[in-house]
């Protein structure tokens, strides 16, 4: 049977995806034939009628899709399991719905298992919300203002959930450790030990590559405790792999201040400022005055100078120079040599550009330097971590 109208428009702005798909893509003849199976399954066709009165064009489908998921407020299932985990009587109310049979006759772990983990999932949050709407004023004083005997009860039930999120950790689920940290932090937030947790989610961020939510929370934790020298570290961390290098050296520098003898934190305090420097260098070769682009020397000038002219006319004068530049390898030596600055330094001091005293240019000491460059483009930058591969391991989480 003819598909419904809504249906029908659906079908024709997927045909009109995937069409747009076979620009980008080398399975052009595979699209097609998909493409022509839909429309012979549900009697439908991508005919200039069906335009006018289906097609939401110049607005395609992945447009309206995200439009769609940011107007319902949707979540992916992890993290809209994520956030239901938060609230401390998630657990209890999947432990009750269990207990009922909701899951039988479901693999844990299937397509049909998660798929009725999600609706719980929603179900548990439509009932948090109602809760929350139908509150009344009494309640909600009582939630602000707890009972003074049930705060140590608290402040337990949030160390408990900083052990577990310790736990998570050293078993590499990450995402499960930033939740329970993130629990403890719901339970106490300005807590003796609140500084702690935000630490430790910080280093859960960023063994999740979330660099921007770990300074955030290294940030938090510090305001509770100036000189929390975990805190500075894993900022460094972070600011590292954002690419903000000063304020990387900032951060490890304070945590050097607070643990002279720290060996890792000094080595990263290093790689940081090694980075810091190459940046630095690359942008002064780039705006470096008297040449062109990337801190190339003003050849007119420098053939302009006495020592080099001598030089020049040796070599059978301009012309000389240019059948010497047609060379290929020479060509490709000199372009290696100009992308390092210091080198370039070095060879503009030795051909009399570089301020020296005006002699005759050291031609066997720049011919040396040039042959030198066959091998490769110099020494090797300090190892730095890896944001995909090559984190520094977090250790030392507070029991």
């Amino acid at each position: 049977s003819k598909a419904n109208m809504a249906s029908r428009t659906l079908l024709y702005s997927f045909l009109e995806y995937l069409n747009s798909l076979k620009s980008t893509s080398d399975k052009a003849e595979a699209i097609d034939s998909i493409s022509a199976q839909i429309q012979e399954i549900f009697e439908i066709d991508t005919s200039p009628e069906n335009f006018q009165a289906l097609s939401y064009s110049p607005v395609g489908l992945s447009e309206i899709f995200t439009a769609g998921v940011d107007a319902l407020n949707l979540q992916h299932f992890e993290e809209s399991l994520s956030n239901a985990r938060l609230n401390p009587k998630f657990d209890s109310f999947v432990s009750a719905v269990q207990k009922k049979g909701y899951f039988e006759g479901a693999e844990e772990g299937s397509i049909e298992y998660l798929q009725r983990y999600s609706k719980l999932v929603n179900k548990f949050k439509e009932k948090a919300a109602a809760t929350a709407n139908s509150s009344s004023s009494t309640a909600a004083v009582e939630e602000v203002v707890p009972a003074v005997e049930t705060n140590a009860e608290v402040e337990k039930q949030a160390e408990e959930y900083k052990s577990q999120g310790n736990a998570a950790i050293s078993a590499k689920n990450y995402l499960e450790a930033a939740v329970l940290y993130s629990k403890a932090l719901k339970l106490s937030s300005n807590g003796p030990n609140s500084h702690i947790y935000f630490s430790n989610r910080a280093a859960a961020y960023c063994h999740l590559g979330k660099y921007q939510e770990a300074v955030n929370d290294c940030k938090s934790c510090l305001a509770l405790s100036a000189d929390y020298v975990k805190a500075y570290s894993r900022l460094g961390l972070s600011y590292f792999f954002l690419e903000q290098y000063e304020d990387a050296v900032e951060a490890y520098k304070r945590a050097v201040e607070l643990e002279p003898d720290n060996k890792a934190s000094m080595d990263s305090l290093r790689q940081a400022q090694n980075k810091l420097a190459k940046v630095q260098q690359r942008a002064a070769a780039v705006t470096a005055p008297g040449g062109a682009v990337g801190g190339m020397p003003d050849m007119a000038s420098m053939m302009n100078k006495g020592a080099m002219k001598q030089a020049m006319d040796k070599m059978g004068g301009p012309a000389g120079l240019a059948n010497l530049m047609k060379d290929p390898h020479m060509m490709a030596m000199a372009q290696q040599m100009m992308k390092d600055p210091a080198m370039m330094q070095q060879a503009m001091s030795m051909m009399g550009g570089g301020g020296g005293g005006g002699g005759m240019p050291d031609l066997s000491a720049l011919a040396g330097l040039m042959g030198g460059l066959g091998g490769g483009a110099g020494g090797a930058e300090a190892a730095v971590p890896s944001s995909s591969s090559g984190k520094k391991p977090f250790k030392g989480f507070e029991e």
